[in-house]
């Protein structure tokens, strides 16, 4: 995400030197632009959205400004949102124009059924005006495609981890024969294969493949391929 922070460090530093504006940014950027009013450092209403993020939301400002803080209720996760407010909070209180504030959040798009993850830039700005200079943040948002696979892999991987926790005393109880049984029936082999080529008897493998029910407890193919998978035993 370094190219989208440099790209808000330098949209900052043309306004503050004038050399564009707001809306003029906003007509090019694929992102969502969002200007807040300041009062005190402090929040106070959003004066701009550029066509791009009104278009996504399916809104406009002034049904922001209507909406109030049911806007965030209606487009972001209840706890996602907490912890943005508390970041941005920290860093307007901060008051370093030198800084930034990056977050990521799902939003809930326009006639979509499910949230979409967006990176967030904050940048608090001196804007100069006809009766001196004024605060205000601006705020750039990104769709980051392929994210909820990104999450989705990392529970899994969460989930994987547990799992081999909860079960890694089964595994270390498992003979060097046993471990190997299980490597071949998790690839599909059957006790008549798996009998010729470990030169066992049938009535000895299926002794093992028992004793293997009893120690795993995987009553299941799945359950068998699963416990193989994460004991790197396929």
């Amino acid at each position: 995400m370094e190219t989208f922070d440099t790209q808000l460090f330098g949209i900052a530093k043309g306004i503050k030197q004038g050399d564009f504006n707001i809306p003029d940014i906003g007509d090019v950027v694929p992102a969502a632009l969002m200007l807040q009013e300041l009062k005190g450092l402090q929040p106070i209403g959003c004066s701009y959205m550029n066509k791009w993020g009104c278009e996504r939301l399916g809104t406009c400002v002034e049904e922001i400004n209507e909406l109030g803080d049911t806007y965030y209720d209606q487009y972001f996760v209840k706890e996602e949102k907490a912890a943005s407010f508390e970041g941005i909070g920290n860093y307007l209180a901060a008051g370093d124009f030198d800084k930034q504030y990056n977050f990521f959040q799902r939003v809930k798009l326009y006639s979509h059924t499910n949230y979409t993850w967006f990176y967030t830039v904050c940048k608090l700005l001196k804007i100069k005006t006809d009766a001196g200079f004024t605060e205000k943040l601006v705020l750039l948002s990104s769709p980051v495609m392929g994210l909820d696979n990104l999450v989705a892999r990392v529970n899994k991987t969460l989930n994987q981890d547990t799992y081999i926790r909860t079960n890694y005393r089964k595994f270390a109880l498992l003979t060097n024969r046993e471990k190997e049984i299980i490597s071949l029936l998790a690839n599909g082999r059957s006790t008549k294969d798996i009998a010729e080529q470990l030169f066992l008897s049938p009535h000895t493998v299926s002794t093992h493949r028992k004793n293997l029910i009893q120690k795993i407890k995987c009553h299941s193919f799945a359950e068998l391929l699963r416990f193989a998978m994460a004991f790197d035993l396929v």
